[in-house]
């Protein structure tokens, strides 16, 4: 059966209904084509219905479903339009600028699309500003907190693993049911458990010995790239974009971005801390399950703990580093650049900090 076209007296009721924003009627006269007549111009319309009506999850299953279907340039180019608006209302504005970037390299003359850019990178720069905002607020309370602590615990470097992975060893184990405590480093799981970690290790970071667990800290520490463009920046600096992909020069203006908002704040060992928070907590959960032997985690945690040591004087900078590149992965690398998600995120950890860090000594 062939496909309206799209010269069909259809359309002249769909596009009243749009400009009476009688968005649920297109719904309903589109449900009653049936799907092999429902021509591209159809659902340009349907997902358009649908993102009127803020049903933005709807919008993006359509979306997906209907790129490949999609063969010219322009098509993809409002496709990537529609993306973007949904990113646009649900605070992923970075994400929104990705997209959008992608409809004029398609299609250079797409009506109002610099507008858009510029709306979108509006709402970035509004909600770094306010992130930022935020973590001044919070700094000084956990440096209050830790000077004014009485009698905090000395601790000696064997019992330091649990505190320096505590923000990470925290929220990745949530997902599981399973605390690592604080008082026992040597922590195993029950044996009940230790499949169910196993399985989580292997399938959410591909970590099934010692191996695979330096190659996953290898790809994925973010402080090296994130201290060579703070350099870049305070030598007035570019570092060479040319050849980017669209997408990868976004994460990349994203990070600059970033950096300009955060760099008064944060320690000489930029947001080093997150990482050896996150591969210590993954080495405390490996180890929990077997996966690593008594050797191997010890000799991991003495590497990163006299990192700690080397980079950071007190628990305070560990703190802002922890923070700040807690939020930068949030924003970055776990949500499409949601930048409010990851602020909260953010002063989470330094709320679970500012709870735990007063109570011992630094690892000196």
């Amino acid at each position: 059966m062939a496909q309206i076209s799209d010269n069909d007296p259809i359309f002249e009721q769909l596009e009243q209904w749009h400009n009476e924003d009688e968005y649920q009627k297109i719904l309903d006269k589109i449900e009653e084509i049936p799907e092999e007549e429902r021509s591209n111009k159809l659902m340009f319309l349907k997902i358009s219905a649908l993102n009127n009506l803020k049903r933005f999850d709807e919008a993006k299953k359509e979306l997906s479903l209907f790129s490949q279907k999609c063969t010219e340039p322009y098509e993809f180019a409002r496709l990537f339009y529609m993306l973007g608006y949904i990113y646009d209302n649900t605070n992923c504005e970075m994400k929104a600028v990705e997209c959008y970037r992608n409809t004029k390299s398609l299609d250079p003359d797409f009506e109002g699309i610099q507008d858009l850019l510029d709306g979108s990178m509006k709402c970035v720069n509004r909600d770094l500003e306010a992130a930022r905002n935020a973590f001044a607020k919070l700094f000084p309370d956990v440096s209050d907190a830790i000077e004014k602590a009485e009698a905090p615990l000395k601790l000696d470097a064997e019992d330091a693993l649990p505190y320096i992975a505590l923000v990470e060893a925290s929220f990745i184990t949530s997902r599981l049911g399973i605390k690592l405590p604080l008082d026992k480093m040597f922590f195993k799981c029950d044996e009940a458990d230790k499949p169910r970690v196993k399985a989580f290790l292997e399938q959410v970071y591909g970590i099934r010995d010692i191996e695979s667990l330096r190659q996953w800290y290898g790809n994925n520490r973010h402080a090296y790239q994130f201290a060579r463009m703070t350099a870049a920046m305070k030598e007035n600096k570019k570092l060479p974009t040319k050849g980017l992909k669209i997408a990868e020069r976004v994460r990349y203006d994203a990070t600059n971005l970033i950096i300009s908002y955060m760099k008064d704040l944060l320690p000489e060992a930029g947001i080093a801390a997150w990482d050896y928070s996150t591969v210590l907590a993954l080495t405390r959960l490996a180890y929990s399950c077997d996966i690593l032997t008594n050797t191997e985690f010890g000799e991991t945690f003495i590497f990163f703990s006299d990192e700690c040591k080397k980079n950071f004087s007190s628990w305070e900078e560990f703190t802002r580093s922890t923070v700040i590149g807690g939020f930068y992965n949030a924003a970055c690398f776990e949500t499409p650049y949601d930048i409010k998600t990851a602020t909260r995120f953010g002063v989470g950890a330094g709320v679970l900090c500012m709870q735990t860090y007063p109570h011992v000594t630094w690892i000196g």
